[in-house]
């Protein structure tokens, strides 16, 4: 990100001149001006010009390339928060799975997914909502999550439940994403005709 001017006997190699050098994103960008070349002063300035220029350039590159990243990153915070609850380690969304018969077509199907590792042990559990239903599926979440922290007492946690209507949310979110989720793998507990004009 800088303009480094080399003197006579500073480069181990013996050159003379600029060398600008500039990390865009994970491309590391260098380019020499030779002062050999450029036997008058008012050639070196225009050299030093060049080399600004450049500079300048590449700069707003990288910066370019910066402001998109740091974008990407608050879309996929913000993104991610649609699939979290009130207890941390334990997420909301709508996951897919085939049957054997037919393993090309998809099943959506909302879940709460329970991830995480306690003393370098790594656990992972899912609880179907539309089967068990949302209250009880939110219970036996917490109940494993609670396990595998080795917590005795856990009713704290039962009662930062979310709200079922975030799989409004979530629902949009994925859609957006490229996922074809029929409104009626929606949880029961959602109205259906509220979700239409919602949407």
């Amino acid at each position: 990100m800088t303009i480094r001017e080399y003197e006579l006997g500073e480069h181990k190699s013996g050159f003379i001149g600029l060398r600008v050098v500039v990390k865009v994103g994970d491309d590391y960008r260098q380019k020499y001006f030779n002062f050999k070349k450029a036997t008058t002063l008012k050639k070196r300035d225009a050299l030093r010009k060049e080399a600004k220029e450049l500079n300048g350039i590449w700069n707003m590159e990288r910066t370019l390339v910066q402001d998109k990243k740091n974008n990407e990153s608050k879309e996929k915070r913000r993104v991610s928060s649609a699939f979290t609850t009130g207890v941390s380690g334990v997420k909301m969304k709508f996951m897919h799975t085939s049957k054997p018969r037919n393993p090309k077509k998809k099943y959506y199907t909302p879940y709460f997914v329970i991830t995480g590792s306690t003393q370098g042990k790594r656990y992972a559990k899912n609880y179907n909502i539309m089967r068990l239903g949302y209250d009880i599926a939110w219970f036996k979440a917490i109940e494993y999550y609670a396990e595998q922290k080795g917590m005795n007492s856990y009713s704290h946690l039962l009662k930062r439940k979310p709200p079922v209507e975030q799989f409004y949310i979530i629902h949009k979110y994925q859609e957006s994403m490229g996922h074809d989720i029929p409104l009626a793998r929606l949880p029961a507990e959602l109205d259906r005709d509220v979700f239409v004009g919602k949407s």
